[in-house]
C-alpha cells in the first residue's frame, strides 16, 4: 500500500482498531508447532498503524504454512506483513535451511518493526524485511524467482483493493505462483476485492486443515489463489 493512502484511515474507509496500547512481547508456539520458548513477536499496539498488531489471519496462515511445509520452495514473498508474524514463523520452523529466503514486506513505516522482530529471533539469515508499496513498480528483490506469495489480513482498506490486485497481477505476470490469502471477514465491502480478483484469478477455499474448527467461528478463511 502506498504512503498516500494512509490518509484514508482518517476517513472511515477501514476496519477500526482499538486505541493504541503498547502490547510488548509475545511468545508464540502455535500450539506446539514451534519449539519452546517459541517465536518472540514485539507489537507496538497499533502505534505504526493496524499492521503493528497481531491478527488472527496471520496466526492461521503461519500454522497452515508450517504444517504444509516448504521443502519445494526457495523464495517466499509476504505482502502486508505488519509485525512479520507469518514469515517469521515459517523462518523459525525452517531455520535449518540455507537455501530458503523469506521476504516480509510492508509500507516503509513498518519496516523497523519487522526488523526488530527479525533481530529478536536471530532470523536475519533467512528472513529479510523490505518496503513494498502496492500498486507501484515491483522492487528488484520481488522480481526474483518467487515460489510462493502470502497475504494475511490484507483486505481491509477499500481504496487499496485495486493496488493490491495490481501487485498480485504484476507478481504473477510471467509465472503461475501460488498465492495463499488468509482473510477475516468483517464487512460486505470486502467482497468487492474478491469480485474484481476473480476476473484474473481462481480461488479455492482450503477447509481440510487442522485449524479449520478453531478459526471458522472467528470468520477467518484461507484460500489458495492462482492466475487464470
Amino acid at each position: 500500500m502506498s504512503e498516500d493512502l494512509l490518509s484514508a484511515f482518517a476517513s472511515g474507509d477501514f476496519v477500526p482498531i482499538p486505541e493504541v496500547k503498547n502490547l510488548g512481547d509475545s511468545y508464540l508456539t502455535f500450539d506446539g508447532l514451534l519449539p519452546q520458548p517459541g517465536l518472540k513477536i514485539y507489537e507496538d499496539g497499533g502505534a505504526s498503524g493496524c499492521g503493528g498488531k497481531l491478527w488472527p489471519a496471520g496466526d492461521l496462515l503461519a500454522r497452515y504454512m508450517i504444517r504444509r511445509g516448504t521443502d519445494d520452495v526457495k523464495n517466499i514473498l509476504e505482502l502486508g506483513s505488519g509485525t512479520g508474524l507469518t514469515g517469521l514463523a515459517i523462518g523459525m520452523h525452517e531455520q535449518h535451511r540455507d537455501d530458503l529466503s523469506i521476504w516480509i514486506t510492508d509500507i516503509e513505516r513498518l519496516v523497523p518493526l519487522m526488523e526488530k522482530n527479525i533481530e529478536l529471533n536471530n532470523l536475519d539469515k533467512i528472513v529479510k524485511a523490505r518496503t513494498l508499496n502496492w500498486g507501484e513498480s515491483l522492487p528488484e528483490y520481488a522480481a526474483e524467482d518467487i515460489d510462493v506469495i502470502l497475504a494475511a489480513d490484507c483486505v481491509y482498506l477499500e481504496s487499496a483493493f485495486p493496488l493490491l490486485e495490481k501487485t498480485l497481477l504484476d507478481l504473477t505476470e510471467s509465472k503461475d505462483i501460488p498465492i495463499f490469502i488468509c482473510y477475516k471477514k468483517r464487512r460486505r465491502a470486502d467482497m468487492r476485492f474478491f469480485k474484481a480478483m476473480r476476473k484474473h484469478f481462481t480461488f479455492q477455499e482450503i477447509k481440510d486443515h487442522a485449524d479449520y474448527d478453531l478459526f471458522f467461528p472467528q470468520s477467518v478463511y484461507l484460500y489458495e489463489v492462482h492466475r487464470k
